[in-house]
């Protein structure tokens, strides 16, 4: 408290100063300043988007890359994430029949911004990007280094997204909307996307200004995901395989995820300018996720049963807790094998709402801004799970084609097995879940600063900032009871599973499941069936978490330019101080042992900065930053509490249960950092630029897996379950290296002027310290889930009104995990590339139609323990999508 009070009385000392020392023009922020330039810009078209996005990245002080909206409602992809997927140093995860998950420079800790203001989705320290709207969308700024000005946090990186506002716009009324149609091929079915946007900006006769802008957006798609899948190859030995150890997995099958998806968006904006040199403001945003899917899962599990034949594959692999190598089995028939099919039915549901209000004054020579924020995000979700299961005559698994496996079923004279039939079905498990996650915060800001009009001095700007955050989670845990019955005793129960997963190579083509509206019609009847009472499941004490988090930050900065002295050189210099006070109340499970944990945590960290930019020419800029950044961890990593699924669940390996959780001893990730870069800006659209940077790494976190031990219900005996858990690892280091280029061939003649092109390539290298194991020697492994290579390619055209895109993205092999009981001791993805489409045409200059494409080449993702060819793991195909849309603005 003494440093906010502190903060405060320096705060105001310093702007009385300000007020009475008469100088010249204001000058704000980065952000602020080309915010304010957009005013005079008139963003359309493709070239519209790359030289506004190439102004702010020249302009900018930190290093950055941005994107702008071609015009209100179109970004140059369909979401943010698929935006940001082209630009240089960016990766995507993609699932759920879109991009998800963005990486700066191989990274996941990525904060998020809404105009300047942190922005979260439940306990992460992040948004899911692709709950922002596309369509409200003016741009998208990634910052690749950090100046002190700048919230703390995102070691990786931040992104910045700018909400549109109403002096962004013309003065009058504006009135523009957004209308798509899209078809996803996997699913075949179609999906639709609307937005619409009015706002108004008027000027009085005594010279105030004043704007409101009112937006909205509806998104429904229907995707489908397919997946192939092996898991837990541990030895295995009998008669069939020569009293030879032969590594065979303990699950094989397949998976196909249908979801319905919407996502309502509101966003208002209120802003006034009583006076030019006052502007007093207030903004909102409303955010909502709605996703019903289904899981269709079928369990093969090659070892339960007599298995009466095996085949090896000719290479041999090491499971780190094991040591020798094995070879692989190739195929592998089982006699009366046990076999489980399973229907789960999600249920989320996510609502996040900001709201701020704010001013900034410019008295003469000075700027002071402040600002209050307001953020609440809620996630909910409910799952019912129902398993059955077959004991089939005869199945033969093969494991060595194209890394999918393929299943037959036979009946014991030879026959096809009829998978389809419930009759042939036994139910003994149900699933019945909740979970919810709460977050909260109060944010406040002041920041005061002052420009000089001659000498080195540029400007000094300093302020602070105090937020307090809560959250909250709870979750009725495993809740397994067992059900009793063939599927034909369920009236209503049968119906076909998916066919031609993967086009047919997984064998299995439909297999009987209840459908998921039986499922949630019937939920009480099978609670009944289960012993357990009608209603919704109570949460689980032991599950119970709470954390409240107050952070402190104070800043100054000083900037510096030569230029008036014959050198064209600024630098910045800086410092961020940032205190964290965390505390936390949860329960700890371990070894069947139930643990209150309490704890609190208090950081303070000065985190420097300095960045020097140097103008060797009109058209060449050359950049050199220095500092230190931290992310402190999410908050659902630092809870003990361990969600479990038990030994025969849905796709668990037949040794362990499996389970996940977070941990409460973790500390925040601290960097170094230095980056260089090299910025040729030989037109308005054309520019290749080079970038260097250097991460050194303390306490990166990662994920493990080891054993632990849980009872098997209230007084049961302790069973083994694989756990996952983040984990601190020890010094690291992340290097690599950006190109980047973009141009319009206008030199061309005719038509051929409208071509363009855009290609960019990353190289980024990392590693850490595993985590100590007693008694083993220091060992160095990769960062998850760095791609070591990556490159966008674009070919672009915009002439006559008409234009389009076709972008190429590609990124090399990375580790999504780590653990000691697979194959090589990690989960390799392998090289994955996606090629998208985008056209549209002016019918006049204020209708437009547009037509697109994603996933043109039918990408398969594959996963693999150990980057073993022989032990695959996951097989996964996504959506393609087609489609066409109408814009307008008035």
């Amino acid at each position: 408290m003494a440093l906010k009070h502190g903060i405060l009385c320096s705060a105001s000392l310093v702007a009385l100063t300000l007020f009475v020392t008469p100088v010249a023009a204001q000058t704000d922020t980065p952000a602020d300043a080309t915010q304010e330039q957009q005013d005079d810009i008139v963003v359309t078209g493709i070239r519209g988007s790359l030289g506004s996005a190439q102004a702010r990245k020249r302009e900018a002080t930190a290093v950055t890359d941005s994107i702008v909206a071609e015009d209100i409602g179109k970004l140059p992809d369909n979401t943010v994430s698929d935006a940001l997927q082209r630009v240089t140093g960016i990766q995507v995860q993609r699932g759920a029949g879109e991009a998800g998950t963005v990486l700066i420079r191989g990274l996941p800790n990525v904060t998020s911004y809404i105009n300047g203001r942190e922005v979260f989705t439940g306990t992460g320290r992040g948004v899911a990007l692709q709950d922002i709207p596309a369509e409200l969308v003016a741009g998208v700024d990634v910052y690749k280094t950090a100046t002190p000005d700048l919230v703390e946090g995102g070691v990786a990186g931040r992104i910045d997204i700018r909400l549109r506002r109403p002096f962004d716009l013309k003065p009058g009324v504006t009135i523009a909307g957004n209308f798509r149609a899209l078809y996803s091929d996997k699913r075949e079915a179609w999906s639709y996307i609307g937005s619409g946007l009015v706002s108004g900006r008027w000027e009085t006769a005594g010279g105030q200004e004043f704007g409101i802008l009112l937006g909205a957006s509806y998104n429904k798609r229907r995707y489908r995901d397919q997946t192939a899948f092996n898991f837990g190859f541990n030895p295995f030995n009998n008669a069939a395989t020569g009293g030879q150890n032969v590594l065979i997995p303990d699950t094989v099958g397949a998976l196909v995820t249908d979801g319905d998806r919407t996502r309502p968006a509101f966003n208002a904006s209120l802003q006034w300018k009583p006076s030019p040199d006052l502007e007093i403001y207030a903004d909102g945003l409303f955010t909502g996720y709605r996703n019903d899917y289904s899981v269709n899962f079928f369990v093969g599990l090659p070892k339960a049963g007599n298995v009466t034949a095996v085949t090896r594959q000719s290479d041999t692999v090491t499971i780190p807790s094991i040591g020798a190598a094995r070879p692989v089995a190739g195929t592998v028939t089982t006699a009366d094998n046990f076999t489980i099919t399973s229907k789960q039915a999600f249920r989320q549901k996510t609502d996040g709402y900001q709201a701020a209000t704010g001013l900034k004054w410019t008295p003469g020579p000075a700027t002071i801004s402040t600002e209050l924020t307001y953020n609440k995000s809620r996630v909910a979700s409910t799952s019912y799970i129902v398993d059955a299961n077959f004991v089939v005559p005869r199945i033969q698994y093969q494991f060595d084609v194209d890394g999918t496996p393929n299943i037959q079923a036979f009946t014991a004279t030879g026959g096809a097995y009829d998978l389809t039939n419930p009759a042939n079905l036994n139910l003994f498990a149900l699933f019945d879940q909740n979970n919810l996650a709460e977050s909260e915060q109060w944010a406040w800001r002041w920041d005061v600063g002052r420009d000089f009009d001659s000498g080195v001095l540029k400007n000094f700007k300093f302020g602070f900032r105090t937020a307090r955050r809560t959250g909250t989670s709870d979750g009725t845990g495993e809740n397994r009871f067992g059900l009793t019955g063939a599927g034909t005793s369920y009236p209503g129960f049968g119906v076909g599973g998916p066919t031609d997963i993967l086009g047919g190579r997984v064998g299995v083509d439909g297999f009987a499941l209840p459908s998921t509206d039986w499922i949630r019609e019937n939920i009480d009847r099978l609670r009944a069936i289960a012993g357990r009472p009608a209603g919704a499941p109570a949460f689980a004490p032991t599950l119970h978490f709470d954390l409240v988090e107050k952070n402190y930050a104070f800043y100054g900065q000083t900037q510096f330019d030569f230029t008036d002295s014959g050198l064209p050189l600024e630098l910045l210099i800086g410092a961020r101080v940032v205190n964290d006070d965390t505390s936390l109340d949860a329960t700890l499970v371990n070894n069947g042992v139930v643990t209150p944990v309490s704890g609190k945590r208090n950081e303070l960290d000065f985190l420097p900065s300095a960045t020097l930019k140097f103008r060797a020419a009109d058209d060449l800029v050359l950049r050199l930053v220095a500092g230190e950044s931290i992310t402190a961890p999410e908050f659902a990593q630092l809870n003990p509490a361990t969600n479990i699924a038990p030994l025969g669940a849905t796709g668990n390996s037949s040794t362990f249960g499996s389970g996940s959780g977070g941990n409460p001893d973790l500390r925040s990730i601290k960097t170094k950092n230095l980056d260089g870069t090299i910025e040729w800006y030989f037109s308005r659209t054309g520019s290749l630029t080079l970038s260097a940077f250097y991460r050194k790494l303390d306490g990166y976190i990662q994920t493990y897996s080891a054993v632990e031990f849980f009872p098997t219900g209230a007084g049961g005996a302790l069973q083994s379950y694989q756990v996952s858990r983040p984990r601190n690892t020890d010094k690291g280091s992340l290097k690599g290296v950006e190109i980047a280029y973009q141009q319009f061939f206008d030199f061309l003649p005719g038509p051929l002027s409208g071509f363009g092109a855009q290609a960019n390539f990353t190289y980024a290298d990392g590693e850490v310290e595993a985590p100590p194991v007693a008694g083993q020697p220091t060992v160095m492994q990769r960062i998850t889930p760095i791609s070591k290579y990556s490159y966008n390619l674009v070919a672009m055209y915009e002439k006559y009104g008409f234009s389009a895109r076709l972008a190429y993205n590609w990124r090399s092999k990375y580790v999504d995990s780590y653990a000691a009981n697979i194959p090589g001791g990690l989960v390799e993805v392998a090289p994955v590339a996606f090629l998208d489409f985008s056209a549209s045409y002016d019918i006049t200059p204020q209708i437009t139609l547009s037509v697109d494409a994603t996933n043109l080449l039918n990408e398969t993702y594959q996963d693999s323990f150990g980057g073993y060819a022989v032990t695959p793991r996951d097989t996964r195909q996504y959506d393609r999508t087609f489609g066409a849309g109408v814009r307008f603005r008035f």
